[in-house]
């Protein structure tokens, strides 16, 4: 058996199609991952610039953040509040959906969470939603705002009281205006 040290030109241009097929792997997996990301940042983007410029929803988080009272017995069946308000609220579940599904990370969700959670520590929302929730438990139904809600939830965002449906009679915080 003998071995013997010789390099063909064959073997050269074997390892360099080698190395250079590797190289533009790296190059095209580069070009991907700052696609994606860039894709990523405009998504975001995207979501952040609905909530400065649609007109419900200025309106509504402007409603939310200077505490105005919107919450009432009125309130269902009001027609242009009650539809701006749920748009809202469900435009702000919808993300919170995201941040579950992980569709966006949770960096990503920091750009939301502050007007996140000032939503649900909002009062009148709060109150909405102990009126939804009880609702929604008494006829089996989903909960309208379901990812937000669970979103409140799991940062203990809503007191006990919240969850007893007689609240309301003890609770001033709190009123019963759904049948439930």
């Amino acid at each position: 058996m003998t071995f013997t040290n010789e390099i063909s030109i064959s073997d050269i241009t074997s390892v360099l199609s080698v190395f250079l097929v590797i190289l533009g792997g790296v190059f095209g997996f580069h070009q991907w991952r700052n696609n994606v990301l860039l894709k990523r940042a405009g998504y975001i983007n995207d979501l952040t610039e609905k909530i400065r410029t649609d007109k419900d929803i200025k309106d509504i988080i402007y409603f939310f953040d200077y505490d105005k009272k919107w919450y009432s017995q009125q309130f269902h069946g009001s027609g242009e509040l009650e539809l701006k308000v749920d748009k809202t609220l469900s435009y702000f579940s919808y993300i919170c959906y995201l941040k579950r599904q992980k569709i966006i990370s949770n960096r990503e969700f920091d750009f939301f969470k502050y007007e996140v959670e000032r939503i649900l520590m909002n009062q009148q929302v709060q109150d909405y939603f102990y009126n939804l929730y009880h609702f929604s438990n008494k006829f089996n139904i989903p909960f309208t705002f379901k990812y937000l809600f669970e979103y409140g939830k799991k940062v203990e965002l809503f007191d006990d009281d919240f969850f007893d449906k007689n609240a309301y009679l003890k609770n001033k915080k709190y009123h019963h205006n759904l049948n439930f």
